[in-house]
């Protein structure tokens, strides 16, 4: 009886320790964004992120995991990629890819859009 007890109370242990770990991660944050152009590899954009998104008293504070400033994207709906077109995106660290380039004086940080929040005009 008492190996019953133990065993339904480690079976409860383990539910209770898988249904805590079974949680989503959230969603990135929307952020205000600007295309400036396309970056030195083809199909890679330049994003400059506003200001107002950085959590920290000065310009160029973090945003999440983003440092605010300017990002470059390789999955930019092709309908957002005018240069100077305004939107709202969320945003994730690219750690698989980055562009190519034979000689740049700055490196950007490759992110990737997990979605377009806002069509632009509407902020």
């Amino acid at each position: 009886m008492k190996s019953i007890l133990c065993i339904v109370l480690l079976y409860l242990a383990l539910s209770v320790l898988v249904i805590s770990c079974t949680e989503a991660d959230p969603e990135p944050a929307c952020m205000r964004a600007e295309v400036v152009g396309i970056d030195c590899d083809s199909g890679w954009y330049i994003l400059k992120l506003d200001e107002s998104n950085s959590t920290g008293a000065t310009g160029g504070g973090f945003a999440g995991q983003l440092q605010g400033g300017f990002v470059t994207t390789d999955n930019l709906p092709q309908a957002y990629q005018q240069p100077g077109l305004k939107l709202k995106v969320s945003l994730e660290i690219n750690n698989e890819s980055s562009p190519r380039c034979l000689a740049t004086a700055v490196i950007y940080t490759p992110v990737k859009v997990v979605t377009v929040c806002e069509s632009p005009g509407k902020y």
